[in-house]
């Protein structure tokens, strides 16, 4: 469809909005139409290639009480749309009142200018060309001695997104995303033990991408996994990996700072706000705005300029530093940071992240490794912490013993337990090397004390 029948379609439904019911306080109508490629490996074969579109709109109606009704249909033609708004109408009369919905955003007279978040080239890329990062990953596998299995994909993406809302809102972005993923697995000549490593890269731009570099980096993982030790119970300094700082420090506090669940009061930092939390290492930002970022956006999902946000300064967890859409802000009394989030057209905004960045240090990976005479180097781990009360302990997936400075061999049946907030305390050091990881950016980051658990024992 042309821009002029959104246009034509968005005012029709608001029209017929309007006219059906005079409760109602107010309408959002998202739009959006994509189109993706996906390849999938499985057992360094091309297993399945897609190449598909998905148009769709839904339309969220609010009344004076705050009851919502929602609807969405992925036919876009005047009959369908006046069908779901009627849809909508009836699900909003039924509806439990909420007096905490407040407000939707209205429009804005200014917007960031973010730089390259499309990329024509993916827009108008075809499986067969797609094909060529998908062939380097399987090349990277079969030409290794002790590779034997690699699975993975190549997806892309580019999505146009409208939103309309009775309030005056009319805006419209377009942006595109590529994807590489590899899980190698290897296994070892003379032992038979087997192990896995994987890696993966998102970037707005294809010529961005380097499969070769993502497939390499899975194998070095899978190899520096094999011949696994147990050790014995231990208290050591612990450093973690980038993959481990998402693991152990990014994804919890992103999730806690989620102004839902913050507000049900199920996050660990409830309270915490304008308190010293961690030591003076601890920097993280929430940052929209970063040119070709995956992460950023020009708006969110409701129509609200993004920006960047400081969550964590010197240890501080700022008063500012929850992530909220409109409704979780009309809720607090406060406005939104421009973190509403949809899947999809198909679903009502929640909460998300753009850029979630853990600010680097000034020391490198050795000079990090260089004075530790027995520690752990911590990869990925499988389990994930309680957001409710912060505490931690998981088995090490991918990790290795330090010894006398060096990173030696590879962890086997080995735990580590800890609360999030000790951990934060704990932070001793912050390297300059940093990896992006999607939406997220994460350094090495070192922990002076931690309890391991050991399987030797």
């Amino acid at each position: 469809m042309e821009d002029s029948d959104i246009y034509s379609l968005a005012e029709l439904c608001l029209k017929l909005v309007e006219k059906e019911n005079s409760e109602i306080k107010y309408t959002d109508i998202y739009f959006e139409k994509s189109n993706y490629i996906n390849i999938e490996i499985e057992e360094n074969s091309i297993k399945n290639n897609e190449i598909g579109e998905d148009h769709g709109v839904s339309i969220r109606i609010i009344n004076k009480n705050g009851a919502l009704g929602f609807a969405y249909t992925n036919k876009l033609d005047r009959i369908t749309i006046e069908k779901i708004c009627k849809n909508a109408i009836k699900m909003m009369k039924i509806a439990t009142p909420d007096p905490d919905f407040k407000k939707i955003p209205g429009p804005f007279n200014n917007y960031p200018k973010v730089q390259d978040l499309f990329d024509k080239n993916l827009k108008y890329l075809q499986v067969e060309d797609s094909l060529n990062f998908v062939n380097d990953m399987i090349k990277v596998c079969r030409d290794d001695d002790i590779a034997i299995s690699q699975s993975g994909n190549f997806a892309s993406g580019y999505s146009k997104i409208y939103i309309f809302n009775s309030n005056g809102l009319n805006i419209s972005k377009k942006d595109t995303s590529c994807l590489i993923s590899s899980n190698i697995i290897v296994k070892d000549k003379i032992n038979n033990e087997t192990s896995s490593g994987y890696e993966r890269q998102i970037e707005r731009s294809l010529n961005k991408l380097n499969a070769i570099n993502v497939a390499k980096s899975a194998l070095e993982d899978a190899k520096r996994n094999l011949n696994r030790k147990k050790i014995k119970n231990m208290k050591v300094p612990v450093i973690l990996t980038p993959k481990g700082t998402i693991s152990l420090i990014l994804s919890p506090v992103a999730a806690a700072i989620n102004a839902e669940t913050f507000q049900y009061k199920r996050s660990f930092l409830v309270d915490k706000r304008g308190e010293k939390i961690g030591s003076e290492f601890l920097n993280i930002e929430d940052n929209g705005l970063i040119n070709g970022a995956a992460g950023s956006q020009i708006f969110d999902d409701e129509g609200v300029p993004c920006k960047n946000k400081s969550i964590l300064k010197n240890g501080e967890f700022l008063k500012t530093g929850l992530l909220h859409n409109s409704y979780t802000a009309g809720k607090e009394g406060v406005e939104s940071t421009g973190n509403a989030a949809r899947n999809s057209y198909i679903s009502i905004p929640s909460i998300g992240i753009t850029n979630f960045m853990m600010k680097p240090g000034d020391m490198t990976i050795d000079e990090m490794l260089k004075d530790i005479k027995t520690g752990v180097i911590l990869n990925y781990t499988g389990d994930s912490p309680n957001i409710s009360t912060g505490d931690f302990s998981g088995l090490i997936l991918h990790g290795n013993l330090i010894k006398d400075g060096q990173i030696k061999e590879s962890l086997n049946e080995t735990m580590i337990g800890i609360n999030l907030l000790d951990l934060f305390q704990k932070i001793d050091a912050v390297s300059k090397e940093y990896k992006v990881y999607g939406a997220f950016q994460a350094p090495y980051v070192k922990i002076n004390s931690v309890n391991i658990i050991g399987g030797a024992n």
